[in-house]
C-alpha cells in the first residue's frame, strides 16, 4: 500500500479486499465450470452525522463505476430506511430492539445500492449481486459482484416467481446465485474483522469449501418450493449417501421425485404406509433399487412416501416438483422438468454440461477435416455424446488415412466393409477392447484395433494405457487425427486437445481498455488477455506489446509491487475460426 493515494477513502485495505473478494469469486465459479468473469466493486454510503467530505465512495476509483451512478443514493437509503419493513415491528427482546435501527440501516444501503446499479446492469448486460452492508469508520460497505449476463444464457437459472413467491420463499434461481451469495457471505464476515484485507491468507473459506456450502443452499430449493412447511435439513449429504451405497453389488441407479405428495400432479403406483425418512440412508437405498424405468420413488426433503410418477399433464414451470437422477456409483443430478441444475459426482458439485462445447467441437473438427460435410462434423458429435454415456470405457480415433490404417493394422483388429457408424452400432462395437477406426465422414473401417506409435512427451504415467496410446498414434503421423477417448473412471479427452472459441468483441474491448490503464488499474485486462494469448492477432499483439512498453516505463514509486508481462506474439496455429462474433 505504500505510496498509494486513495481519493475516495474508506479505509486503508479497500483495495486488497476488493481484489481477493475478486479472485475468490472467478475461483469459485470456474470450479463450478462457469466462465470466471466476475468484477467486483464496493460501494461506500457515508454514514448519518459523518462530516467526511465523500458522501459517497467507489472502489475501484479508475471510472467504470463512476460516481454519478449513485447520484442520490444517500436519499433513497434515508427514503428506504423510512418505509422499511422493520419500522412498525416489535421484538420481545431488548437488544433485538436495540439493533432494530442498524439492522434497517444495513439493509436499505444494500438495498439502494442494488437499484441504483440497475441502469448500469441494462445498459452493460451484466447482473449486480449485492452483499449485506457493514460499517467501517465513516461509510457503510456494500461489496457487490457482477457477472455478465451471457453466463446465464450458457447456464439458465429457474424462471423467476411471483411477487407471493419470493426469493426468500422459494429458495436460489441456480447455483451460481447460491454460489455468489456465498461468496458474498464470506466477504460480509470478513468486514466484521479489523482492517479487512489486510491479511487475505486464510481470512476466508476457500473455493472448494464456498461451492459446498453453495449446493447445500441450493438443495433446499426444493423444500422450500414444495413444501407448506420446509424443515431445514440437510439434503445434499443426504442425496451424496444415498449414491455412493450399493444395494447387493448394484450401483445406484433410478429417479427420486421430489414433489408434495399430496400435489394432484403426482401418480402413486404403490403408496407406503409408513414413510421411510431420509435420514435412514440404507431404507432409502433399497427403496431406490425399486424404481424400473418409468418409475421413481416420490418424496419430499424428509420423507419418501412411495413410488410413482408425474402426470403427463404436470407443468415443470410451477416449480413444485424437482427430480433427482441417480445415473451412476456416487453420481446424480438435479432436474426441475427437463431443465439440468446441479451434477454432483463423488460430492463435488459442479454445473451440468456437456463435457465439450459443441461449437467448438464442430469448429475443431472442420479445422482438421475440412473436406468433411457440416453433417459428418454433426454425426460425430451425436456419436460422442453415445461414447460418454456408456458405462464403459472406450475409444474412437477419427483418420484422413483411415482406410490405409485400416489395412496396415489389420493383424492388430478386425477390419470391416465401411460401414457409416450410428449410435446403436457404436453401443455394440465398443463393448470390446481396442480401438474403433473411422474416416472424417463417420464410416468405420476398423473395430478392436491395438494402436502403435511411439512414447511423446505428451503421454504420462497418470493415466492409463487407453490414453496413452491415443496420444501415440495421433502424434505418430503427418496424416491429420483425431481420439475421443473414455477412461473407465468417465474421464473424457479429445486428442489433440478442443481450444474454446473466443469472443473477437471481448478480445478487442479488454485491448482498448489496457491501452487506457495506468499502474492502479491495468491489472484485470491485462491478467485476461495473458490467459487469451493464443487469440491475439498480429496487430493486438502489437498494440498490447506498445502498452507493455509504456508502463515498463513508467516511474514506480517506493514500495509498489510491479509484475513485468511476457510481451506478446502472434500463435502459429491460430486462425480465424477460433473467433465468434
Amino acid at each position: 500500500m505504500a505510496g498509494s493515494i486513495i481519493n475516495l477513502f474508506m479505509w486503508g485495505y479497500q483495495d486488497s479486499y476488493r481484489i481477493h473478494i475478486q479472485i475468490l469469486a472467478r475461483d469459485v465459479l470456474k470450479k463450478l465450470g462457469a466462465p470466471a468473469d466476475a468484477e467486483v466493486l464496493l460501494v461506500g454510503a457515508r454514514r448519518p452525522g459523518s462530516k467526511n467530505a465523500n458522501p459517497i465512495c467507489v472502489e475501484p476509483e479508475d471510472g467504470k463505476w463512476h460516481l454519478s451512478l449513485f447520484e442520490g443514493l444517500l436519499d433513497l437509503v434515508e427514503s428506504t430506511y423510512k418505509g422499511h419493513r422493520l419500522q412498525n415491528m416489535f421484538f420481545g427482546d431488548e437488544p433485538s430492539m436495540r439493533d432494530k435501527p442498524e439492522w434497517m440501516r444495513r439493509d436499505s444501503v444494500r438495498t439502494s445500492v442494488s437499484k441504483a446499479l440497475e441502469a448500469f446492469d441494462t445498459k452493460h448486460n451484466v447482473t449486480s449481486f449485492c452483499g449485506e452492508s457493514r460499517r467501517i469508520d465513516d461509510y457503510y460497505v456494500v461489496p457487490v459482484i457482477q457477472i455478465p449476463n451471457d453466463t446465464f444464457e450458457q447456464f439458465p437459472p429457474l424462471p423467476s416467481k411471483t411477487a407471493v413467491d419470493s426469493q426468500s420463499g422459494c429458495g436460489f434461481r441456480s447455483l451460481i446465485h447460491a454460489a455468489l451469495y456465498a461468496v458474498l457471505h464470506e466477504a460480509t464476515e470478513e468486514l466484521h474483522n479489523p482492517d479487512p484485507g489486510r491479511f487475505t491468507h486464510g481470512s476466508m473459506r476457500d473455493a472448494e469449501e464456498i461451492i459446498r456450502i453453495a449446493a447445500k443452499d441450493f438443495l433446499h430449493t426444493p423444500g422450500l418450493s414444495i413444501e407448506r412447511r420446509y424443515i431445514h435439513n440437510d439434503l445434499f449429504d443426504a442425496l451424496n449417501l444415498v449414491s455412493s451405497l450399493m444395494y447387493e453389488g448394484a450401483k445406484s441407479i433410478g429417479q427420486l421425485i421430489l414433489v408434495d405428495p399430496d400435489n394432484e400432479a403426482v401418480e402413486f403406483l404403490a403408496k407406503f404406509v409408513e414413510p421411510v425418512p431420509f435420514r435412514e440412508p440404507r431404507w432409502v437405498r433399497k427403496v431406490l433399487q425399486m424404481a424400473a424405468s418409468g418409475v421413481g420413488i416420490v418424496a419430499n426433503s424428509q420423507y419418501i412416501y412411495g413410488l410413482g410418477r408425474l402426470k403427463e399433464s404436470h407443468d415443470s414451470s410451477s416449480q413444485d416438483a424437482f427430480t433427482v437422477a441417480f445415473i451412476d456409483h456416487y453420481h446424480w443430478e438435479l432436474y426441475c422438468g427437463n431443465q439440468a441444475l446441479l451434477r454432483s459426482q463423488y460430492a463435488v458439485p459442479k454445473l451440468p454440461q456437456e463435457p465439450f462445447d459443441k461449437a467448438a467441437f464442430l469448429a475443431n473438427y472442420t479445422r482438421l477435416f475440412p473436406l468433411s460435410s457440416q453433417d459428418s462434423g454433426l454425426h460425430l458429435w451425436k456419436l460422442l455424446r453415445t461414447q460418454t454415456s456408456q458405462e464403459h470405457g472406450s475409444m474412437i480415433v477419427i483418420a484422413a488415412d483411415a482406410a490405409n490404417e485400416a489395412k496396415r493394422l489389420c493383424k492388430q483388429g478386425t477390419s470391416i466393409v465401411p460401414t457409416r457408424l450410428t449410435e446403436s452400432l457404436l453401443r455394440s462395437v465398443s463393448g470390446i477392447d481396442g480401438t474403433i477406426l473411422l474416416d472424417p465422414n463417420g464410416f468405420c473401417h476398423a473395430i478392436g484395433i491395438i494402436l502403435d506409435g511411439e512414447a511423446s512427451d505428451e503421454c504420462t504415467p497418470s493415466r492409463g494405457s487407453r490414453y496413452n496410446s491415443g496420444v501415440r498414434y495421433v502424434q505418430m503421423s503427418s496424416s491429420h487425427r483425431l481420439a475421443i477417448v473414455v477412461s473407465d473412471d468417465r474421464t473424457v479427452d479429445i486428442i489433440p486437445p478442443i481450444k474454446r472459441l473466443c469472443s473477437r468483441t471481448r478480445i478487442e474491448q479488454c485491448v482498448v481498455t489496457l491501452e487506457a490503464a495506468t499502474l492502479d488499474n491495468y491489472h484485470d485486462s491485462r491478467n485476461w488477455l495473458d490467459d487469451h494469448r493464443f487469440y491475439i492477432n498480429a496487430e493486438q499483439c502489437a498494440r498490447i506489446n506498445a502498452v507493455i512498453d509504456r508502463l515498463d516505463a513508467v516511474p514506480k514509486q517506493v514500495g509498489l509491487i510491479y509484475f513485468g508481462t511476457e510481451r506478446f506474439e502472434v500463435d502459429s496455429d491460430m486462425d480465424e475460426s477460433y473467433l465468434i462474433d
